[in-house]
């Protein structure tokens, strides 16, 4: 983004000087982080644990309404603390980065499973993409050439190489990437690295444009297939379906299937995939996230889908829970695939399950809820038809 804006600078007749360019790459910078500054407070400074990190992070600052108010300061700080960034060819461009970086961060986010809050406060439900893995290796494979031979300085562009190096090096032997997929990645980097080397130099910038929304655009097209494949599987007791596809490989998904039946309540995991002309789901290796105390599943497996664990609990238990406690309801705010353990001092275990038990989406849930936590924002809760709401 920074790299356009420098060339909208450039087409508008202004010179690119050292100020300029250090102007542009810290506007590109802070605009592009600042949703995560929500950071800063959603830790201990609230004092509410485990809590304030669940409910506050990619709160409300991943919203579009923060997201804009936040870039126009961004743009104005830079205005005020460079000369040269207020004349008219600089301006504008320094602008639209600031509202790209913002932006963009928050459209970025909402394609995993995590979940942002981007309509707020007219929406405060969570939106998730379930749609690209945390850290998805295509995207930097095409990224990364376009930005090195757009790059000027040795240094940056010797950033580049590392990061290039660093992602390559975890698709091979992290043990996330199968290797036949960490084969095809590391081929597709040469050779969209071959294509940037004979490509002009304005042209650079679209294709690493093209070629990210390229990529989402695969990945959401197999996890939308996936979703619709789980729901005629499952039929009318389904809730959700959690769905993440295997880091490079969008044909393998991985799945955690919530369902509820009167009282009783299960999370199922799952390998599915929705080409199985391609490859079937017994094909697919890796195995999807465990639920907690998982027991074998009486569902049949097919081409589609590969069945693995169910865990199992008390629906009106959880619901009573939540009524009576209010760290409970706080927590499930949060909490998209809520199970639950009793632990011996009378208090619950309360987590995601899309983060296991014990994870960072772990809460504790003392026997007496006084007092009742600060600060809850108002989310709203991701199980709230489940629970009666």
């Amino acid at each position: 983004m920074g790299a356009g804006a420098l060339a909208s600078i450039t087409r508008r007749g202004a010179t690119i000087t050292p100020g300029i360019r250090r102007t542009t790459i810290a506007v590109g910078v802070i605009a592009a982080e600042f949703p995560d500054s929500d950071l800063v407070y959603s830790g201990d400074l609230l004092a509410m644990g485990k809590l304030g990190y669940l409910l506050h992070h990619r709160g409300h600052t991943h919203t579009v309404l923060v997201a804009l108010l936040s870039a126009f300061a961004i743009w104005g700080i830079a205005l005020a603390l460079s000369r040269e960034s207020r004349a008219h060819p600089v301006a504008r461009p320094l602008l639209w980065l600031a509202l790209a970086g913002t932006l963009s961060h928050i459209a970025l986010d909402g394609t995993n499973n995590y979940g942002v809050h981007p309509w707020w406060p007219l929406d405060n439900r969570w939106v998730y993409g379930d749609a690209i893995f945390i850290v998805e290796p295509w995207l930097m494979v095409v990224a990364l050439p376009p930005l090195y031979f757009l790059a000027s300085g040795r240094v940056t562009r010797a950033l580049f190489v590392l990061a290039a190096l660093a992602i390559l090096a975890a698709s091979w032997f992290l043990g996330q990437v199968p290797r036949p997929v960490a084969a095809v990645i590391t081929g597709g980097f040469m050779a969209w690295t071959f294509v940037n080397a004979r490509t002009s130099h304005m042209r650079r910038l679209l294709l690493g444009i093209v070629g990210w929304v390229a990529v989402e655009g695969a990945f959401m097209i197999t996890t939308g297939a996936a979703r619709r494949t789980l729901a005629a599987a499952v039929g009318p007791t389904l809730v959700d379906a959690v769905v993440t596809p295997t880091p490079g490989d969008p044909f393998c998904l991985r799945a955690l299937v919530v369902t509820a039946d009167g009282g009783d309540y299960a999370i199922t995991s799952a390998t599915v995939t929705p080409f199985p002309a391609i490859r079937g789901a017994r094909a697919c290796t890796g195995t999807p996230r465990t639920p907690p105390e998982g027991a074998s599943t009486s569902r049949p497996s097919t081409d589609h889908i590969q069945w693995e664990v169910a865990w199992r609990g008390d629906l009106g238990a959880l619901r009573s829970l939540v009524a009576s406690n209010c760290h409970a309801a706080a927590a499930m705010q949060y909490i998209r695939v809520p199970a639950w353990r009793p632990n011996a001092d009378g208090s619950v275990e309360l987590y995601d399950a899309r983060y296991g038990d014990g994870g960072f989406a772990s809460v504790t849930i003392p026997r007496d809820p006084t007092p009742c936590p600060r600060f809850v924002p108002g989310w709203t809760p991701p199980r709230r038809t489940m629970l009666g709401g």
